[in-house]
Protein backbone atom coordinates (compact mmCIF):
# COMPACT_ATOMS: atom_id res chain seq x y z
CA UNK A 1 0.00 0.00 0.00
CA UNK A 2 1.01 3.71 -0.37
CA UNK A 3 2.16 5.39 2.67
CA UNK A 4 3.63 8.07 1.79
CA UNK A 5 1.92 11.28 2.72
CA UNK A 6 3.22 14.42 1.51
CA UNK A 7 1.84 18.01 3.19
CA UNK A 8 -1.09 18.71 1.50
CA UNK A 9 -2.55 15.45 1.57
CA UNK A 10 -3.86 16.20 4.69
CA UNK A 11 -3.61 19.87 4.97
CA UNK A 12 -0.74 20.22 7.64
CA UNK A 13 2.90 19.82 9.55
CA UNK A 14 5.77 17.49 9.21
CA UNK A 15 5.41 15.72 12.36
CA UNK A 16 1.89 14.44 12.12
CA UNK A 17 2.58 13.82 8.49
CA UNK A 18 5.26 11.50 9.48
CA UNK A 19 3.24 9.67 12.41
CA UNK A 20 -0.04 9.32 10.23
CA UNK A 21 2.56 7.38 7.42
CA UNK A 22 4.10 5.53 10.42
CA UNK A 23 0.99 4.55 11.49
CA UNK A 24 0.14 2.84 7.67
CA UNK A 25 3.08 1.53 7.53
CA UNK A 26 2.65 -0.52 10.77
CA UNK A 27 -1.19 -1.42 9.85
CA UNK A 28 -2.58 0.66 12.68
CA UNK A 29 -4.11 2.74 9.95
CA UNK A 30 -5.31 2.42 5.91
CA UNK A 31 -4.21 4.92 3.65
CA UNK A 32 -7.53 5.64 2.67
CA UNK A 33 -8.73 6.38 6.28
CA UNK A 34 -6.15 8.64 6.95
CA UNK A 35 -6.91 10.58 4.14
CA UNK A 36 -10.37 10.92 4.91
CA UNK A 37 -9.84 11.42 8.47
CA UNK A 38 -12.57 14.31 8.33
CA UNK A 39 -15.12 11.38 8.18
CA UNK A 40 -13.89 9.84 11.28
CA UNK A 41 -16.30 9.32 13.86
CA UNK A 42 -15.28 11.34 17.15
CA UNK A 43 -15.92 8.57 19.36
CA UNK A 44 -13.78 6.30 18.07
CA UNK A 45 -9.82 5.68 18.82
CA UNK A 46 -9.18 7.29 15.07
CA UNK A 47 -11.38 10.14 15.49
CA UNK A 48 -10.13 10.95 18.92
CA UNK A 49 -6.43 10.83 17.41
CA UNK A 50 -7.82 13.38 14.67
CA UNK A 51 -9.46 15.93 17.07
CA UNK A 52 -6.07 15.52 19.26
CA UNK A 53 -3.98 16.99 15.93
CA UNK A 54 -6.62 19.67 15.87
CA UNK A 55 -6.38 20.56 19.15
CA UNK A 56 -2.67 21.61 19.38
CA UNK A 57 -3.02 22.80 15.58
CA UNK A 58 -0.75 20.66 14.01
CA UNK A 59 -3.40 20.66 10.87
CA UNK A 60 -3.04 24.49 10.68
CA UNK A 61 0.51 26.57 10.71
CA UNK A 62 2.29 25.07 14.51
CA UNK A 63 5.18 22.57 14.09
CA UNK A 64 5.07 20.25 16.77
CA UNK A 65 7.46 19.00 19.45
CA UNK A 66 8.73 15.31 20.00
CA UNK A 67 6.60 15.26 23.30
CA UNK A 68 3.78 16.36 20.84
CA UNK A 69 3.76 13.13 19.03
CA UNK A 70 4.72 10.67 21.84
CA UNK A 71 1.61 12.39 23.01
CA UNK A 72 -0.44 11.45 19.48
CA UNK A 73 1.29 7.47 20.58
CA UNK A 74 -1.38 6.89 22.94
CA UNK A 75 -4.50 7.15 21.24
CA UNK A 76 -3.15 3.51 19.68
CA UNK A 77 -1.31 1.95 22.71
CA UNK A 78 -4.02 -0.36 23.15
CA UNK A 79 -3.36 -1.70 19.80
CA UNK A 80 0.04 -2.36 20.44
CA UNK A 81 1.79 1.04 19.56
CA UNK A 82 5.28 1.90 21.40
CA UNK A 83 6.88 4.86 21.24
CA UNK A 84 10.29 6.19 22.78
CA UNK A 85 12.08 9.51 22.39
CA UNK A 86 15.64 9.37 22.09
CA UNK A 87 18.46 12.28 22.05
CA UNK A 88 22.23 12.44 22.39
CA UNK A 89 24.98 12.79 20.43
CA UNK A 90 24.96 12.90 16.82
CA UNK A 91 26.79 9.30 16.76
CA UNK A 92 24.87 7.99 19.38
CA UNK A 93 21.46 9.27 18.25
CA UNK A 94 22.62 7.79 14.35
CA UNK A 95 23.36 4.48 16.07
CA UNK A 96 20.24 3.91 18.18
CA UNK A 97 17.98 5.15 14.65
CA UNK A 98 19.97 2.15 12.36
CA UNK A 99 19.57 -0.45 15.48
CA UNK A 100 15.87 0.20 15.46
CA UNK A 101 15.29 -0.14 11.54
CA UNK A 102 17.45 -2.72 11.40
CA UNK A 103 14.68 -4.02 14.07
CA UNK A 104 11.54 -3.23 12.20
CA UNK A 105 10.73 0.15 13.60
CA UNK A 106 10.21 3.12 12.39
CA UNK A 107 11.96 6.16 13.46
CA UNK A 108 10.68 9.70 13.05
CA UNK A 109 13.80 11.74 13.16
CA UNK A 110 13.98 15.14 14.17
CA UNK A 111 16.33 17.73 11.72
CA UNK A 112 17.18 21.49 12.37
CA UNK A 113 18.00 23.66 9.31
CA UNK A 114 20.69 26.61 9.67
CA UNK A 115 19.21 29.74 11.02
CA UNK A 116 15.93 28.36 12.51
CA UNK A 117 13.09 26.05 11.56
CA UNK A 118 12.91 22.11 12.46
CA UNK A 119 11.51 19.53 10.07
CA UNK A 120 10.30 15.61 10.81
CA UNK A 121 11.09 12.66 8.49
CA UNK A 122 10.74 8.76 8.74
CA UNK A 123 13.56 7.28 8.92
CA UNK A 124 13.00 3.95 6.69
CA UNK A 125 16.10 2.45 5.65
CA UNK A 126 20.05 2.93 6.16
CA UNK A 127 22.88 2.54 4.07
CA UNK A 128 26.82 2.21 4.44
CA UNK A 129 29.97 1.38 3.40
CA UNK A 130 32.87 -1.41 4.50
CA UNK A 131 36.54 -0.32 3.44
CA UNK A 132 36.92 -3.98 2.77
CA UNK A 133 35.02 -7.47 2.61
CA UNK A 134 36.21 -8.20 6.06
CA UNK A 135 35.49 -4.72 7.65
CA UNK A 136 32.68 -3.60 9.71
CA UNK A 137 29.91 -1.55 7.73
CA UNK A 138 30.24 2.21 8.08
CA UNK A 139 27.27 3.94 8.45
CA UNK A 140 26.70 6.92 6.18
CA UNK A 141 23.30 8.26 5.35
CA UNK A 142 19.52 7.65 6.61
CA UNK A 143 17.17 6.88 3.95
CA UNK A 144 13.73 8.84 4.52
CA UNK A 145 10.20 9.30 3.56
CA UNK A 146 10.27 13.30 3.58
CA UNK A 147 6.36 14.88 3.68
CA UNK A 148 8.07 18.10 2.37
CA UNK A 149 9.15 15.91 -0.66
CA UNK A 150 7.25 14.46 -3.68
CA UNK A 151 6.00 10.72 -3.46
CA UNK A 152 8.90 8.39 -4.37
CA UNK A 153 8.28 6.21 -7.75
CA UNK A 154 11.36 4.59 -7.98
CA UNK A 155 13.01 3.83 -4.39
CA UNK A 156 11.06 3.63 -1.03
CA UNK A 157 12.56 6.68 -0.12
CA UNK A 158 12.52 10.06 -1.15
CA UNK A 159 15.04 12.01 0.66
CA UNK A 160 18.32 11.45 2.26
CA UNK A 161 20.01 12.48 5.40
CA UNK A 162 24.09 12.56 4.81
CA UNK A 163 25.48 12.25 8.43
CA UNK A 164 29.15 10.84 7.70
CA UNK A 165 31.66 10.33 5.46
CA UNK A 166 33.32 6.85 4.52
CA UNK A 167 36.04 7.25 7.10
CA UNK A 168 33.51 8.09 10.14
CA UNK A 169 33.99 11.42 9.71
CA UNK A 170 30.65 14.04 9.40
CA UNK A 171 29.89 15.46 6.44
CA UNK A 172 30.55 18.73 7.65
CA UNK A 173 32.24 21.17 10.42
CA UNK A 174 30.29 22.89 13.26
CA UNK A 175 26.60 22.26 14.27
CA UNK A 176 24.99 21.65 11.02
CA UNK A 177 27.23 18.88 10.47
CA UNK A 178 24.86 17.03 8.37
CA UNK A 179 23.54 17.08 4.59
CA UNK A 180 19.58 16.53 3.44
CA UNK A 181 19.14 15.83 0.24
CA UNK A 182 15.78 15.53 -1.36
CA UNK A 183 13.63 14.18 -4.88
CA UNK A 184 14.00 18.50 -5.73
CA UNK A 185 17.61 18.41 -5.96
CA UNK A 186 18.30 20.58 -3.24
CA UNK A 187 21.28 20.27 -0.59
CA UNK A 188 20.73 21.68 2.67
CA UNK A 189 22.94 21.97 6.02
CA UNK A 190 20.99 20.18 8.92
CA UNK A 191 21.59 18.67 12.09
CA UNK A 192 20.05 15.38 13.68
CA UNK A 193 19.14 16.12 16.77
CA UNK A 194 16.38 13.85 18.31
CA UNK A 195 13.90 11.00 16.49
CA UNK A 196 10.73 9.22 18.07
CA UNK A 197 11.22 5.50 17.55
CA UNK A 198 8.06 3.96 16.95
CA UNK A 199 7.56 -0.12 17.22
CA UNK A 200 4.33 -2.93 17.72
CA UNK A 201 4.72 -4.20 21.04
CA UNK A 202 4.31 -8.30 20.67
CA UNK A 203 3.13 -8.94 24.09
Amino acid sequence: ELVHLRQGDLDGACGPYCMVTALISLGLLGRDEAIHMDQWDGRTREGRFRDALQAFGALTVEGTTGGDLLWLTDFFKSKGLSAEFISGSKKQLFQQVTDAIEQGQLPVVGVKWQGSGAHWLLAVGHQGVAQDKDADLQPTHLLCLDPGQETPKTSLWNAVLAIFNEDGSSQHLGRMSSEHWGLDGNETKCQLFCAVVLSIRND
